[in-house]
């Protein structure tokens, strides 16, 4: 009896620890992702396509106009 319990202490620990590592996983994905940069997109329409040109989407930006022709 003592075996199955010391057992199931450690079935417990192992899927509590791998709980908690994929918690913080995905709380470092979304702050990492948070500080990326937006960038803007490039969208190319059927009429844009005919005429050869590309319209250009603006999107958000977290990076001055300053600091973004500076590099």
């Amino acid at each position: 009896m003592e075996n199955v319990i010391g057992f199931g202490e450690v079935v417990v620990a192992v899927f509590f620890s791998f709980a908690v590592a994929l918690t913080l996983e995905w709380i470092g994905l979304v702050w990492l992702m948070r500080l990326m940069p937006v960038r803007e997109a490039e969208v190319v329409t059927a009429e844009a396509a005919e005429h050869g040109s590309q319209r250009k989407v603006v999107g958000l930006s977290l990076v001055p106009l300053e600091r973004k022709n500076a590099a």
